[in-house]
């Protein structure tokens, strides 16, 4: 009888160990790591006009609309910029460096 009973006994001190103990889904949750905070964003935003200050571009100081800006440092020219001409290959996008392109004010009314 006193072997039941210390065995009834261990097995309602396992259960109440077993429900006073944390889950292990709430012990995953808490030790979730916490997500790291956005890089601040280089270069021109999208949509913006720039003008192009690369000497030996087709391009060379006129205004162009920015269509992607590459986050990522190493790429070369991470400023796709778009324009409103074709150069001699029929192309009217380009890449850019960040110091190749400065922000420009949009083009006016009649004004290409």
């Amino acid at each position: 009888m006193a072997r039941v009973t210390r065995a009834l006994a261990l097995l309602v001190l396992g259960l109440f160990a077993l429900l006073a103990a944390p889950s292990f889904t709430a012990l995953r949750a808490e030790a979730a790591p916490k997500k790291k905070e956005k890089a601040p964003w280089v270069g021109p935003k999208k949509g913006s006009w720039v003008k192009i200050l690369r000497p030996e571009s087709y391009w060379y100081q006129t205004r162009g609309q920015v269509v992607n800006v590459n986050q990522k440092a190493e790429v070369k020219y991470p400023v796709t910029v778009k324009f409103d001409r074709v150069n001699f290959s029929n192309v009217n996008t380009n890449g850019f460096a960040l110091w190749e392109v400065i922000e420009a004010p949009a083009p006016g009314p009649g004004e290409v």
